[in-house]
C-alpha cells in the first residue's frame, strides 16, 4: 500500500507538525501467525525526499518493541544499524522478535525488510523496570548555554534558497542552536562541540515508549554537525553529506520534550571518512537523562 503524505504546507516550504508525527508513532498490529514474530505498519514521512529520516526509524522500532514489552518495563538503550537507505513511498512493516523475557529486563530486536528479504534496518532495544533505590550518579553537566527563549528555530534561521527543505521547514520539535549553525558557511573559531535547545511543539503523551521515541526521533537530526564545525566546511555545501551506519541511545531517565531540553553534541574522531559523535541530553534543571553515540560515513564538502 502506498504510503500517504503526512506533511501540509507552510507558506512555500512544507510542515510535519506534532500532530502528524505522532500519528506516524500511531503504529498498526498486522495479523500474523501465532509461531511468526509480531508484525507492525507504520508510514513514512516525505521529507527528506530521497530515504525516510532515520529519526523516525528509530522513533518507529522503539514504538513497535514496546508493544510487546511489560506494561511496567521502560526504555533503557537502542542500538540501530542502518543497513539500506528506505524509499518514502511505502509503508513500514515491522517485525518484533523476542530476545530475552525476564521480570525486571526484557529484550527485543526490531527489523524492517526490503521486499526482496534483505534488511534495511535493524534496532536491539532492552527495556526494564526503574529502581529508585539502586544508586544512580552522573558526572556530566550541560554546557553554558543563553536560554532558549533567546534563541531562533532553524526555520527562522534560512530564506527558502539557502538550505534544503528538510533543514528549514517548520519541524514537530522546537530546534533552536546555540552557536551558528555551519550549514552554508563555516563558522569560526572551529571547534569540535555544539548545543541546540529542543521542545516538542505541543504536550507529548504520558506513554514512556512514545516519550522516549520522540526523543529517538530528536538524536538523529544533529548529532554529527560538529564535525563540519571541527573542519571549517559548510554542511550544505556542495558534495557534503552524512550517511549514519550505527546509532545508540541510552536512557538515563524520563525525557518529557513538552518541556525544553538541552543537547550537547561532540565530534570525538573522525577516521577515513568514518565519524563518531556523542551527545548528552539534559532536562531544563541539569538533570542527565539520556546519551547518544553515532557512527556516520560523512563527506566534507569544497
Amino acid at each position: 500500500m502506498a504510503a500517504t503524505g503526512p506533511t501540509t504546507t507552510w507558506g512555500t516550504r512544507p510542515e510535519l507538525s506534532l500532530g502528524h508525527l505522532l500519528e506516524l508513532l500511531d503504529l498498526q498490529r498486522v495479523p500474523t501467525e501465532d509461531d511468526a514474530p509480531a508484525e507492525f505498519r507504520g508510514r513514512p514521512q516525505l521529507h527528506p525526499a530521497d530515504r525516510v529520516f532515520g529519526g523516525l526509524l528509530l522513533a518507529q522500532a522503539l514504538v513497535a518493541a514496546g508493544m510487546s514489552a511489560p506494561e511496567q518495563h521502560r526504555p533503557l538503550a537502542l542500538h540501530a544499524e542502518f543497513l539500506q537507505g528506505v524509499p518514502t513511498d511505502e509503508d513500514l512493516v515491522w517485525k518484533v522478535e523476542r530476545i530475552a523475557d525476564g521480570p525486571s529486563m526484557t529484550v527485543r530486536r526490531t527489523t524492517l525488510d526490503a521486499a526482496d528479504g534483505s534488511a534495511r534496518f535493524t534496532a536491539t532495544s532492552r527495556w526494564g523496570t526503574r529502581r529508585e533505590d539502586l544508586v544512580s550518579y552522573s558526572s556530566l553537566r550541560p554546557l553554558e548555554t543563553p536560554p532558549p527563549e533567546d534563541l531562533r528555530d532553524l526555520e527562522d534561521r534560512f530564506g527558502d534558497a539557502e538550505v534544503p527543505v528538510w533543514w528549514r521547514m517548520r519541524r514537530p520539535v522546537h530546534f533552536r542552536h546555540v552557536q551558528s549553525p555551519a550549514y552554508t558557511a563555516a563558522v569560526l573559531p572551529e571547534q569540535e562541540h555544539q548545543s541546540v535547545w529542543v521542545r516538542a511543539r505541543g504536550s507529548v503523551p504520558a506513554d514512556p515508549a512514545v516519550q522516549a521515541a520522540i526523543l529517538a526521533y530528536v538524536s538523529d537530526m544533529s548529532i554529527l554537525e560538529p564535525v563540519f564545525r571541527a573542519r571549517r566546511s559548510a554542511r550544505h555545501a556542495p558534495g557534503s553529506r552524512i550517511l549514519s551506519l550505527s546509532h545508540f541511545l541510552t536512557f538515563h531517565g524520563s525525557a518529557d520534550l513538552s518541556q525544553w531540553h538541552q543537547l550537547d553534541a561532540r565530534c570525538n574522531t573522525v577516521a577515513q571518512g568514518r565519524a563518531l559523535g556523542s551527545g548528552e541530553f539534559f532536562d531544563r534543571d541539569g538533570a542527565h537523562l539520556a546519551s547518544i553515540n553515532q557512527l556516520a560515513l560523512v563527506k566534507v564538502g569544497e
